[in-house]
């Protein structure tokens, strides 16, 4: 699995829009859109929120698919 997937496969297990994701981690929709589109990566402080959501909702995701 690739970023953009990782990352919308965390905002569709918790049940959010872009938008509502984007205001739990502090980036704005479009940049939620730009991540699931591939054509941004996010840095690591904002995969390193992603990551404590994922955990604390008990979300498979592992730091690996952040990576690819």
């Amino acid at each position: 699995m690739n970023i953009n997937e990782t990352i919308k496969k965390l905002r569709m297990a918790l049940c959010l829009e872009q938008a509502e994701f984007g205001e739990l981690i502090d980036v704005s929709k479009g940049t939620i859109c730009n991540y699931e589109a591939g054509r941004r990566k996010p840095r690591l402080p904002i995969i390193r929120k992603m990551m404590e959501i994922a955990k604390k909702n008990k979300v498979k995701i592992e730091l690996e698919d952040f990576i690819n």
